[in-house]
């Protein structure tokens, strides 16, 4: 029997594990927050826009994944991209936020998602 606890980390493993997922098949390609935030609505995981980026940050700061602004130049240190983040859950849409968010995978999390690295604790693989 399983409690509400077991059945939302389980969830939200299953979540960090579509983002990281999409975000491979996309590679090397970014992705927009918008577009992803439509994918993962797409497969019947549909979050508002503060949930994507409570896990996008959480897989951030795991580094799976890095975040950017779409006009960008340069790498984005730690903190501009937790900022950036927080920028992005604190606003209603996109226009607010003043330049659309993008997101990409790291070297790390392609090794994860290929298997090349151990299980990570919080992220089930989608294969």
């Amino acid at each position: 029997m399983w409690t509400r606890k077991q059945e939302q980390r389980l969830y939200n493993e299953r979540l960090r594990g579509w983002i990281i997922y999409l975000l491979y098949k996309a590679k090397p390609k970014p992705m927009e927050m918008a577009g992803l935030l439509h994918m993962l609505d797409a497969r019947n995981m549909p979050i508002p826009r503060r949930r994507l980026a409570e896990e996008v940050d959480y897989l951030r700061s795991s580094r799976l994944l890095r975040v950017f602004p779409q006009r960008s130049d340069k790498e984005l240190d730690e903190m501009a991209q937790a900022k950036w983040i927080q920028r992005y859950a604190d606003c209603d849409n996109d226009e607010e936020v003043g330049d659309m968010l993008c997101v990409r995978i790291t070297t790390a999390g392609i090794n994860f998602q290929d298997g090349v690295t151990d299980k990570m604790d919080g992220i089930s693989r989608v294969e």
